[in-house]
């Protein structure tokens, strides 16, 4: 890894645990607006575009769904969850996501993937901040474990929660 690479690398996990800081002491402000759920995920998704093509990935969208929330916090919660998404599938895998508007005050979004799954043991400490499963940091040893203790706490900023099955 070079010296640019690395100093990125910091830069990135030093940004994630201010936000995390500041979103512990509620100190956060988000700007909720309404956002068409499927066009912002439609969005994102093109920034996997190159990895879904490499690995043959087939992603599959259903349903919609009028939100209201931060843009920037959801693409940024989305997007963790989605980098793991296309980290962990292996090559012809795939990625559905399900948005689910059938609730009068609340919308869900699913993201499932036939990856490689977390053993039961870990389920409950995924939102732990550093936290890696075993598996995850053999395949691969470079993430920090802050993904999904950002998405956690995204969610909870916006009064939602993050629930995960394996």
């Amino acid at each position: 890894m070079s010296g640019l690479e690395e100093y990125e690398k910091l830069s990135r996990m030093i940004e994630n645990l201010l936000f995390l800081a500041r979103s512990d002491s509620r100190k956060s402000v988000i700007n909720p607006s309404p956002l068409n759920a499927r066009k912002e995920i439609t969005g994102l998704l093109e920034y996997y575009e190159a990895m879904r093509e490499e690995k043959d990935i087939d992603v599959i969208i259903a349903g919609n769904a009028l939100i209201n929330a931060d843009k920037a916090l959801f693409r940024r919660a989305l997007a963790n969850v989605l980098s793991n998404a296309f980290q962990y599938t292996p090559d012809k895998g795939k990625i559905k996501i399900d948005i689910d508007s059938s609730q009068k005050t609340s919308s869900k979004i699913t993201v499932t993937d036939t990856g490689i799954g977390i053993e039961a043991e870990n389920l409950s400490k995924i939102f732990d901040r550093f936290y890696r499963t075993p598996k995850a940091r053999s395949l691969h040893p470079q993430g920090a474990g802050l993904g999904f203790s950002i998405v956690k706490s995204i969610m909870e900023l916006h009064g939602g929660a993050i629930t995960v099955e394996s």
